[in-house]
């Protein structure tokens, strides 16, 4: 996907943001750079409408999905993101749990959903309810302006959605120059091999994964997904076989052909599952 260099706007003199400039210092350590991820053009234009309206010079990027999303994310990480909840292919939240870092601030925008304006209230993460007006966008602008972003309160937010939308289920991986977005039934393993995740299919293709096993660890599906070894996770609906190697070890073939090692702390795990199994 071709990516487009961030464009300078300039911004007019205007009301808003006045008193904020008036208390802060415009320098090197205010957010300049903002991206806007909805998967609606014309929602995409307002949000850069309001952004004009403001006395701060903002470089301003544009993503119509998640995975679109993601590339600029990972070229220029932004200061502030407005990012729409409800998009297809990779939601707003999907999107952010693809991400190894979030350092930046976040302005959630989502049509009315009262399970969500209550999560945003409960963890103080600012939001913007559609349809917005230009006073209520500048307040939600001014917070992110004046706030650093908070991985802990993120990621009480991310639990609380996941008690409605339950735990990932689509990965971003890269193959070759583009991301690939696939289903969690897609992957067979993942396996950490010289300081890469790799993401493995039933094919045995394999594509490169930006969170590390720990991180995939607390956002996989617990009764889909099981970490085996500290270099590997499986699919246990992927295992086909367990087997003793000479030296004592032992491995678990996957659907693939892949063999991969089993730490001695799983193994009493993985008999009794071959053992349900059989039954």
């Amino acid at each position: 996907m071709r990516q487009d260099k961030p464009s300078p706007v300039f911004i007019s003199p205007a009301k808003s943001l006045i008193e904020t400039e008036k208390t802060m210092t415009l320098d090197r350590t205010i957010p300049k750079h903002i991206l806007i991820v909805d998967d609606e053009e014309l929602a995409r234009q307002r949000i850069r409408r309001y952004l004009r309206q403001n006395a701060i010079a903002f470089t301003i990027e544009e993503a119509e999905s998640g995975i679109a999303a993601i590339e600029k994310i990972l070229a220029q990480p932004p200061d502030i993101i407005f990012l729409d909840v409800e998009m297809p292919g990779l939601s707003g939240f999907e999107t952010l749990q693809q991400l190894p870092e979030r350092n930046f601030q976040i302005v959630f925008q989502t049509a009315y959903d009262e399970f969500a304006v209550r999560a945003f209230e409960e963890q103080a993460c600012d939001y913007l309810l559609k349809p917005f007006t230009l006073e209520r966008f500048q307040q939600a602008l001014t917070n992110a302006l004046t706030r650093v972003a908070n991985e802990e309160k993120l990621q009480a937010l991310e639990a609380r959605f996941a008690e409605r939308a339950g735990p990932l289920q689509k990965f971003v991986v890269k193959q070759g120059a583009r991301l690939r977005l696939i289903e969690e039934s897609e992957v067979v393993c993942f396996v950490s091999r010289d300081h890469y995740t790799l993401a493995y299919f039933d094919d045995r293709r394999e594509g490169i994964s930006e969170l590390s096993l720990s991180q995939l660890q607390t956002r996989l599906d617990p009764a889909l997904f099981k970490q085996l070894h500290r270099n590997n996770i499986v699919n246990v609906e992927a295992m086909i076989a367990v087997s003793l190697t000479r030296s004592g070890g032992m491995e678990v073939e996957l659907r693939n052909g892949m063999r991969l090692p089993v730490s001695r702390r799983h193994r009493q795990w993985l008999r009794q599952r071959f053992q349900e199994l059989g039954e």
